[in-house]
C-alpha cells in the first residue's frame, strides 16, 4: 500500500480487506443518512461483521475527517467563485464606466438640458459622497485595528515587565 503516512483516513488503511473496505467506502457516500444496517442490507453482509469493521477500523472518525474535507473544498471552492464573480463584475464596471465616459466626453455643453446637467451633477455628487464615506469607514475601521493592537502590546509589555 505505501507510504502510509500519506493515506487520508477516507482511503484504505493498512490492514483493512478489500470487502472491509468497500463496506466503509458504501458508509461513507451514503453521506447524513449513513447506517451500518444500511450498509448490511446493501452489501448483503452480517450486521455484525459490519460492526466489527466499523469498530476496528474507525469509521466514525473517518467519515467524519472526509465530510471535513468535503466542507473544506466546498469552502475554498465557493471563495473562488466570490472572488472570480468580484473580479469579472469589476471588469464590467469598468468597461462600462469607459464607454460611458466616452459618450459623456462627447455631448457638447449646448446641447444639454437643465434637466440633463441637474441628474449629472445630483449622480456625480451620489457617487463622491459614498466614495468618500466609504474612504472614512476603511480609515475608522484600521484606526480601530491600530488602537487595539497598540493596548495588546502595552498590556503584554506591562504582563513582561512586571507591571511597570
Amino acid at each position: 500500500m505505501g507510504d502510509t503516512s500519506k493515506i487520508k483516513p477516507w482511503e484504505r488503511q493498512p490492514g483493512e480487506s478489500e470487502k472491509a473496505f468497500e463496506a466503509f467506502a458504501c458508509y461513507r457516500d451514503m453521506g447524513e443518512s449513513r447506517t451500518f444496517t444500511a450498509v448490511a442490507g446493501k452489501l448483503q453482509k452480517s450486521g455484525s461483521l459490519i460492526r466489527r469493521w466499523k469498530d476496528k477500523f474507525d469509521w466514525e472518525q473517518r467519515v467524519s475527517a472526509y465530510d471535513n474535507d468535503l466542507e473544506r473544498q466546498a469552502h475554498r471552492e465557493k471563495q473562488k467563485l466570490v472572488a472570480d464573480t468580484r473580479k469579472r463584475q469589476l471588469q464590467i464596471a469598468m468597461q462600462l464606466e469607459k464607454k460611458a465616459l466616452e459618450a459623456l466626453n462627447m455631448i457638447q455643453p449646448e446641447d444639454m438640458t437643465a434637466r440633463d446637467i441637474k441628474e449629472m451633477l445630483r449622480l456625480a455628487t451620489d457617487i463622491e459622497r459614498k466614495t468618500l464615506i466609504e474612504a472614512e469607514q476603511n480609515t475608522e475601521t484600521e484606526q480601530a485595528r491600530t488602537s487595539l493592537a497598540d493596548s495588546i502590546i502595552s498590556a503584554y509589555e506591562k504582563r513582561i515587565g512586571g507591571g511597570k
